[in-house]
């Protein structure tokens, strides 16, 4: 399910209830700005932000992503591991270790994204890194896609490895590939930063540089106000 599709379903199961945007605010404990700007596809809400949603309004996180016929049957929900952006690009034994986390996302929502459980993880984006604010705000939490890059979508947002400082490390762009040149262009949504290129080594390949692609993502928790 999208977020306008989400939207759509909470503004119409707030009118069932009988709720005005602000009833419902005040009962998750959220803005009535960001409630507005959920229902107008507008906001991405985190999990914890959706099952606050429904218990306000005395219904589950399956039904307001349109899984009503299975919500609340066991492995409803899957622990995707969540790590500071310095850290994804990490081998395994380096994400083990550093792990801050978890956090249950409904299977509903992998499934509609197309992402393998196992593949998935949550990576949260520095308050610094404002490369991608005018779509990702810096801060936000991702959810990316780690299976392994064969080819990729075009102006689609991806994490790629980067080094800083001599450090390990990845930054969140949207990328071009000139596979002819082997080079890939790294794009930023904010015009204050300018493109960068990578070019692939021989027997580079798309996975070595690539951590995974963005299929998701949710902004800072709003204050409440």
């Amino acid at each position: 399910m999208g977020i306008d599709e989400l939207g759509a379903v909470l503004r119409e199961t707030r009118v069932r209830r009988g709720m005005s945007q602000q009833a419902l605010a005040d009962k998750a404990a959220l803005s009535r700005n960001f409630v507005a700007q959920v229902e107008r596809g507008e906001s991405t809400p985190t999990v914890a932000t959706v099952s606050r949603l429904a218990a306000a309004l005395a219904t589950t996180v399956g039904e307001l992503l349109g899984e009503a016929a299975t919500a609340g049957e066991p492995g409803d929900a899957v622990a995707v591991p969540l790590v500071a952006d310095r850290i994804a690009a990490g081998s395994p034994l380096v994400l083990a270790d550093h792990i801050e986390g978890h956090e249950p996302l409904p299977r509903a929502l992998l499934r509609s994204l197309g992402v393998d459980p196992a593949q998935a993880m949550l990576v949260r984006v520095g308050r610094d890194q404002d490369s991608m604010a005018e779509t990702i705000p810096p801060g936000a939490t991702v959810l990316l896609d780690r299976a392994p890059r064969r080819e990729i979508v075009p102006q689609g947002i991806y994490a790629v490895r980067e080094e800083a400082a001599g450090e390990p490390g990845c930054t969140i762009k949207r990328l071009v590939l000139d596979a002819a040149a082997r080079v890939l262009i790294l794009l930023s949504d904010n015009p204050a930063h300018l493109p960068r290129a990578i070019r692939l080594r021989a027997g580079q390949s798309l996975a070595d540089v690539i951590v995974g692609r963005v299929v998701w993502w949710a902004p800072p928790t709003p204050s409440r106000r």
